[in-house]
């Protein structure tokens, strides 16, 4: 595992026929921008992976996403324990993924995030990307359904292929921390 995790990172789960491996990055940078204690903004949280997506083209089912949803659920009730899923995926619509999400990304395509899912769930916080010069980053999705945009290009983060290593992506996934931040807002606090 990646030292910036500080041994607060642990494997969970993987649905489909997936490795128990990161094998793109994605999740490495996600999960640091959450929780690591160098870019991250909850450092001190503890980390449990869920793979529900194919390692090398990022594709998978819906009941894989399904099941990771049920899993993750499953396991926050019997923590006891205050926990935020982190879902840095999106597809084609489906009503019972949009049926089970709360903030999630508006995605990368430059289309309309109303025909999108988890981005056009009705009960959603759908975060869309800024760039650099605080405008909306061309590849993000846009639209009604998009609640707030926040910086998603060229995010710093830990990254695979050893321990230490970092690496500047871009994307709706790299907006971690106003995704976390709205969730605490909308559990704590009387926000829409």
């Amino acid at each position: 595992m990646y030292e910036d995790f500080g041994g607060r990172a642990r494997w969970g789960a993987t649905f489909g026929s997936n490795n128990n491996l990161d094998n793109q990055g994605h999740g490495t940078h996600c999960a640091g921008t959450a929780a690591g204690t160098r870019y991250g903004v909850a450092k001190q949280a503890s980390l449990i992976s869920v793979k529900v997506l194919d390692g090398v083209n990022g594709s998978g089912s819906t009941a894989d996403i399904l099941s990771g949803m049920n899993f993750v659920l499953s396991s926050a009730r019997a923590s006891g324990r205050p926990s935020i899923a982190s879902m840095s995926l999106g597809g084609g619509a489906s009503t019972s993924v949009d049926n089970a999400v709360a903030v999630v990304a508006a995605g990368n395509e430059n289309v309309n995030a109303n025909t999108v899912s988890p981005a056009r769930a009705p009960s959603a916080i759908t975060v869309g990307a800024t760039s650099i010069s605080d405008a909306r980053a061309s590849f993000s999705n846009f639209g009604s359904v998009v609640s707030v945009f926040a910086p998603g290009q060229v995010i710093v983060g830990p990254w695979i292929g050893s321990t230490t290593a970092v690496n500047a992506t871009s994307g709706t996934s790299m907006t971690e921390e106003i995704r976390h931040l709205e969730l605490w807002l909308k559990e704590f606090v009387d926000f829409p």
